[in-house]
Parts: C-alpha cells; structure tokens; sequence
C-alpha cells in the first residue's frame, strides 16, 4: 500500500491499543513533517475494553462524526474471550468458538457499513499476546495461539475482500524475541511497542519513519486531548456493563443518564478486577465530557489546520 492520499479523512479503530494513541501521534508526526502539503487528517476512534460490537455501538457519534474517507481497523483480542483460556474445559472451547464466530460475524458488518459510505478499508492483524515474556503478571497459556489464529483470519478476510492487510502480528512477533517492548500484561505494548507499531505501519505504505524521536509539541498536545476524547468513550462502555452485569451498553442513554451510572459506580464498593482503573477513569470523566465537544473540535481544527 502506498501513502494515504491528499484530502484522505483516516479513522483508526479498535480497542485499547488504538485508544492509547502514541503509536498514531507518531504516524501524525511523520506525514506531518514530510507530507505537509497533503493535508490528511487522522482521528482515534478506540475504545479501552471494547470489542466489534463496541465500534459498530459508537459508530454514530464516533466514526461517522468524521465522514471519513479511510479506514485502518485493529481488533480482536478482547473479542478473543482469552480469559476463558483458564476456564474449565468443557466451557472453554465453546466458549472461545463462540467468540469467534460473533467477531467474524460484527466485523463484517462493520466492514459493509463502511463499504457503503465508501470508505476505503484497510486491515491489521491484531497484536500478539506476549505469553513468553518475562512478567509477574499471571500467563493465559494458549493466548498466543489464540492470537495468531486471529491474524491469520484477518489476512485470509482481507485477501477475500481485496482489502489490504497491515501484519502487526509478524512484525511485532518478530521484535520481542529481542526487546522488552510490552508491558507486564502481555496485551499491551509499552511505549517503545508503540514506536514500533508505528514503524510497521508506514513501512508497510513503503514509508521509513527513523528512529525513534520525541513529538513535536503541537503533536504532543493533539496526543493528549485525543487521551481526553477516548477516556470518555472508555468510561463510558465499561463502567456501565460492569455496573449492568455486562448485560447493557451505554449506547443508547442519554448523557445524564451515562454521567448517574458512572456516579452510581463511584458511590457503591466494587469488586471487579479492573476497579482501580476504572476508578481512574470516573474520575476525571466529568471535566473530560463537559470539554467533549471542545476537544472533538480541537482534533478537527488540528487536523485541518496543517
């Protein structure tokens, strides 16, 4: 694939490895220093935790909000279920066969909502699961292969519907034989990782994007009001289907309805594993949703402004 054409509108969509964001800021910089005058504009649309059915909730007031002309989608390990790798096995196989089949499923409609807006797609494999990794954290064995046949699906889906495939999964793999660059979780790559996914990326549109360099500050502070934005989205999906028992999305309540949820969260002793986080989340969820707009706007102007 080559570069992203002059004028493209570009939505990169996943979960929280997109959500992070560094590893986009650092493809922003670089078309940004070379290709000043083409004037493509990149937007997240990430969402922590989420998963297929995450992206096709939030697609009105997320993707669709940037009419875009491209899309880059990277998704799959919290479709995966990985976590029923250490379930008992006459639940486990269903379990991961079952959540296989909803994701192949959810992503080909979100690829023909796509297709029918005329967005032009392209594919990723997602991301290792670093079982061999030196961590204190816990192994989920068989992750790794759950992982791989993920990417391996994603490079036959693509070849079948002629989108192009950007191989994380190989390049990735390939770099933590000999670097540390994951953090101890094994799912997300630390920041050197998301250089390196950066680097992947535009050697894969036979661009060559250095070594690794510190933003330039305008892009350092898109970077982190883009952090605001998808906090919000994050906060929003996962502390409600937590709250709900996973049994209801936050996608169709309103915003006063969404901000009482989340203060019912915060009022109330949780137990779920990921409480500190989302902890973290709510609280800086009402300063982030009342600026929302703002920095939606923000992200458009930057981008516009080149």
């Amino acid at each position: 694939m080559s570069r992203f054409p002059d004028g493209a509108r570009v939505c990169f969509i996943g979960d929280s490895i997109t959500h992070n964001n560094l590893f986009l800021a650092h493809i922003v910089a670089y078309y940004r220093e070379h290709f000043a005058d083409a004037k493509v504009e990149f937007y997240n649309c990430g969402v922590s935790g989420g998963a297929v059915a995450t992206v096709l909730g939030f697609f009105d007031e997320d993707i669709a909000l940037y009419t875009p002309t491209h899309a880059v989608i990277m998704i799959g390990i919290n479709d995966s279920d990985r976590n029923a790798l250490n379930g008992p096995a006459e639940h486990k196989y269903t379990a991961l066969k079952n959540a296989f089949e909803r994701y192949k499923k959810n992503l080909s409609i979100l690829c023909e909502k796509l297709e029918k807006m005329g967005v032009k797609i392209t594919l990723c494999t997602p991301t290792p699961y670093a079982e061999y990794i030196e961590s204190t954290e816990p192994v989920l064995r068989g992750g790794s292969a759950l992982m791989l046949g993920y990417a391996e699906f994603i490079k036959a889906f693509a070849k079948e519907k002629g989108y192009p495939v950007c191989d994380y999964h190989s390049y990735i793999t390939r770099i933590i034989q000999t670097e540390t660059i994951y953090n101890p979780d094994r799912v997300h790559p630390n920041d050197r990782g998301q250089y390196y996914m950066a680097k992947c990326f535009l050697e894969f549109q036979g661009l060559d994007v250095g070594e690794e360099k510190p933003l330039p500050q305008d892009v350092q502070k898109w970077h982190e009001t883009v952090g605001k934005i998808r906090d919000v989205y994050a906060t929003e999906y996962n502390v409600i289907r937590v709250l709900t028992g996973f049994k209801m999305e936050c996608y169709g309540l309103t915003n006063e309805d969404r901000a009482a949820k989340i203060k019912e969260y915060l009022d109330n002793e949780q137990n779920d594993p990921y409480v500190d986080y989302f902890k973290d989340l709510c609280s800086k969820y009402q300063p982030y949703k009342a600026q929302q707009q703002e920095n939606i706007q923000f992200v458009i102007d930057f981008m516009k402004k080149q």
